[in-house]
């Protein structure tokens, strides 16, 4: 039997399609290392007995990027919508200040100074990366020296990834690749709390060891060419690949060097040969939005490399390793140049989109999980989640939630149990252009963690406190921050919980402390009539609460005709480890009366504490943990922390 006979979810639905990067996430999940690589990509040397739908399937980052749920575990949970060149908080050109790096590397040296820097410093003990110029290879690097050995560019697909496997005795390693591998390592990295599920076990209980990412570089790419075809292409114009010493992109030529001297190739005339990836021509980030630290010479001068610091660790390397002396710095950066890069990429995307389904050709539309709220249907199509209030939504903005319905969906919404309106039926091809006009029209996207409450004091008159502004800002806070771990927050504005607060990972419910002024009551009874839970009695001419049975309504203070009932104390009760999921649990009482501002600092001190004793990310729900430890011990911890 040959390898293509083999079942396989990825040969079939992305190899085949013309979709693979070649970014060896899959192998690296591999834990009966089934998966090789061959010139057209990926293929299985023999039968997987999960019929090549493992770990493999749910790491390759062109059956679907999950950039929206990756982005805020990346980014502090301040992840923003997506942009041409994606968020980053500094820019600026850089080059290493040892002469030695200086001429090893490319544009400056700048990612390979950095990663000496990380070595020395012992923040890193390996380096996973793209090795030797004529014909690249994957390696994890372990020294200085073999950091000046893979130091450049390369310009041919290399299954970067798959040297994972190869980096047992690493213990936090670094990851340098392109946009694709960026991608890759990070599916591979939150695997575990996105998939709900381990990494995969071999047949004979085989496991995959992926060292701790401390940092992920990611390079700057016009495109990546077939190795084969490239040698092809080279060897006709009298250059031999193997003899190439150094390979760069500037603008619009591949230029080579070899011992007889430089060589220079049209990319028009080596897309027009077919030596670009197939996967390149359909790929829409020209800058590593999902990295560290991304770079490349675009924007900075010659000798210089353009720096955009992404994450606050990124930002932070960027500015240790120059205080330190390994890399020098300075602000002129031209980004018109980097915007109409990424942008030409992206035109280039868009015009191989079209021809390819203009031809019928299978289209997975993978991108578009880069926005939040967007989540594939049985169909085919997509489904996106339009953020409310909690609830309240302006008309205005729901007429244009219907325009947009009618002219990208099928013209229907789906009203949520989360207080969410989505816009249903969309086709992979009106994704971009309906996220475009959602933003311009000021309605925003969101996926899981939202927070959902009833109207509270301000339209019901039984509220007792404020619900929507909480709940937006609780949403804002902690939605993407708590999603990874599944922990749902409901507001109720009063004891009759219409929200089910009480059913959530973390339920607050209005409430009001009453007390009874003896000098004002005249033991009428009214209070203990409108009483519901049969908490007031009158005992000689006077009402009298029993403490144990009250559940804080109100009731008994707005119905109190002397005003002899008067409010004590105000606030919000909450309850947390509650859920109605695949293994329930009932929540338990954390604290009485809470303000508005120790609010987000409970939710702290139980996020931190659930993470602190989970052991399944994505399996356990907060009551799970709860349980596991011990009620008293986490409530301690948590109380403690306040």
């Amino acid at each position: 039997m040959t390898n293509e006979e083999y079942k396989w979810f990825l040969r079939n639905e992305v190899v085949d399609a013309g979709l693979c990067t070649f970014c060896g996430a899959c192998a690296a999940v591999c834990p009966n290392d089934r998966i090789e690589f061959k010139a057209d990509g990926p293929a299985l040397k023999e039968e997987c007995p999960r019929n090549g739908q493992g770990a493999c399937k749910d790491v390759c980052q062109r059956v679907v990027t999950f950039a929206s749920k990756i982005g805020p575990n990346i980014f502090g949970f301040k992840a923003k919508p997506p942009s041409l060149l994606g968020q980053y908080e500094t820019i600026l050109a850089a080059r290493a200040t040892d002469p030695a790096i200086q001429e090893a590397g490319q544009d400056g040296g700048a990612v390979t100074a950095l990663m000496t820097y990380c070595m020395n410093e012992g923040l890193i003990d390996g380096v996973i990366a793209t090795g030797d110029a004529g014909k690249p290879s994957s390696r994890v690097v372990r020294s200085k020296e073999e950091l000046l050995d893979t130091a450049g560019s390369k310009y041919s697909s290399i299954p970067v990834l798959s040297a994972i496997k190869d980096a047992g005795d690493i213990t936090n390693a670094a990851v340098i690749g392109l946009p694709c591998h960026v991608y890759g390592v990070r599916k591979t990295q939150f695997f575990p709390g996105m998939m709900a599920h381990g990494f995969e076990v071999g047949e004979n209980g085989e496991r995959i060891k992926v060292p701790n990412i401390a940092y992920v570089i990611g390079l700057f790419c016009t495109e990546n060419f077939n190795y084969d075809k490239l040698a092809v292409f080279m060897q006709e114009k009298g250059v031999d690949i193997d003899k190439v010493g150094r390979t760069v992109i500037h603008l619009d030529e591949l230029v080579v060097t070899t011992d007889e001297g430089e060589h220079g190739f049209d990319l028009n005339d080596l897309w027009n040969a077919g030596c670009v990836q197939d996967g390149c021509v359909i790929c829409r980030d020209a800058v590593s939005k999902l990295a560290d630290i991304s770079a490349g010479y675009m924007g900075s001068g010659k000798g210089w490399t353009t720096l955009m610091g992404r994450t606050q660790k990124g930002v932070d390397l960027i500015k240790a390793a120059e205080e330190a002396g390994y890399i020098e710095t300075m602000p002129d950066i031209d980004l018109h140049r980097i915007e109409e890069f990424a942008g030409l990429k992206m035109q280039r995307f868009k015009w191989e989109l079209a021809r390819r389904l203009g031809e019928g050709k299978k289209v997975k539309f993978y991108w578009a999980s880069d926005y939040p709220g967007v989540m594939g249907e049985t169909k085919g199509t997509f489904f996106v989640k339009i953020k409310t209030n909690s609830g309240l939504i302006g008309a205005d903005q729901l007429a244009k939630a219907a325009e947009l319905a009618n002219k990208y969906g099928d013209g229907t919404f789906e009203i949520t149990t989360r207080q969410s309106v989505e816009i249903q039926g969309v086709p992979g091809t009106n994704v971009d252009k309906l996220m475009s006009e959602i933003y311009a029209s000021g309605l925003t996207t969101i996926g899981m963690g939202y927070v959902s409450s009833c109207v509270g004091m301000d339209y019901c008159t039984e509220g007792l406190v404020e619900t929507k502004k909480l709940s937006g800002e609780l949403t804002m806070a902690f939605a993407q921050k708590l999603t990874p771990h599944k922990m749902k927050i409901g507001i109720a504005g009063c004891g009759n919980d219409c929200v089910r607060a009480k059913r959530h990972d973390i339920g607050l419910i209005g409430q009001v402390r009453p007390e009874i002024d003896t000098e004002k009551c005249n033991g009428c009874g009214r209070c203990a009539e409108l009483c519901r839970v049969d908490a007031i009695s009158i005992v000689h001419g006077n009402a009298v609460i029993d403490k144990d049975k009250c559940i804080s309504c109100g009731w008994c203070i707005r119905g109190c005709p002397k005003e002899a009932a008067i409010e004590k104390e105000r606030g919000y009760t909450m309850w947390i480890g509650a859920n109605d999921a695949r293994r329930p649990s009932d929540g338990i009482l954390l604290k009485s009366f809470c303000t508005t501002e120790e609010i987000p600092e409970l939710i702290d001190a139980v996020a931190g504490t659930f993470v602190k004793y989970r052991t399944k990310p994505g399996r356990e729900r907060l009551g799970n943990v709860i349980a596991n430890v011990g009620e008293g011990r986490f409530l301690k911890e948590v109380l403690d922390q306040m």
